[in-house]
């Protein structure tokens, strides 16, 4: 075999290597580049399903809009925003379709995060976490309603109906990151950081949370007066 002709070979051999590795990459971490998108309907998926808590009412999702927890839509880490998926609890065989509208869930194993009425429509609220079938139904043009915030990004990195618990995770993540405060909400009290000029800037902050055991998710930043709302 002429040299030439080994080293196309080996070259394509590596070109073949990359494509697979690349398919066998799992969900890409928060704060990356976009999500691939799925070609076709039909894809089916497997893990487990969650639902969002009540403190994430009213907060913006990934696709601009704000989160509505009686609205039949979820969270997922890949699938292109404005995708139709149906849910199936493999528990009890009940399904649901939704749409994504946000992104998650950052736990190992969850592969979707769903909103209070799809739990509730496929009767997973009661376990909070089931395992799930989700199937691609119709493929999203992964719009969003707003990409940039004219005040900036903020990371939520807690809420709690304690505000000394609340006090104690602002003063943790002060030695870490700019800012924090907490902001009350429908009697909870949340606890944020920020402003980030860019919402990938803010996605790496929150993904940063994880290295402390903490999850985060992306809000827009919304300062009471010049500077950011009052620790109370």
């Amino acid at each position: 075999m002429t040299p030439g002709r080994r080293a196309a070979l080996c070259a394509a051999g590596l070109a073949s290597l990359a494509v697979l590795a690349s398919c066998s990459q799992g969900p890409r971490a928060r704060g990356a580049a976009e999500p691939t998108p799925i070609p076709a309907p039909d894809v089916e998926q497997r893990g487990l399903a969650s639902y969002y808590g009540s403190e994430f009412a009213g907060l913006p999702t990934a696709s601009g809009v704000r989160f509505d927890p009686d609205k039949l839509t979820a969270a997922h880490r890949t699938l292109p925003l404005g995708t139709v998926v149906e849910v199936t609890n493999e528990t009890n065989g009940k399904s649901v379709r939704v749409t994504i509208n946000d992104r998650g869930p950052f736990k190992a194993k969850r592969i979707i995060d769903l909103s209070h009425a799809a739990a509730k429509a496929i009767g997973s609220t009661r376990d909070g976490v089931v395992p799930v079938v989700v199937r691609v139904l119709t493929v999203g043009d992964n719009r969003r309603v707003r990409e940039e915030s004219g005040s900036g990004w903020a990371v939520q990195a807690g809420a709690f109906a304690s505000e000394e618990n609340a006090q104690r995770l602002r003063d943790r993540l002060a030695t870490r990151y700019p800012s924090p405060f907490l902001e009350e909400f429908a009697g909870l009290k949340r606890v944020k950081f920020g402003p980030y000029r860019t919402r990938p800037e803010a996605e790496a902050a929150a993904a940063s949370l994880e290295e402390i055991g903490l999850a985060g998710i992306v809000v827009a930043y919304e300062p009471m007066g010049a500077g950011p709302p009052a620790n109370r």
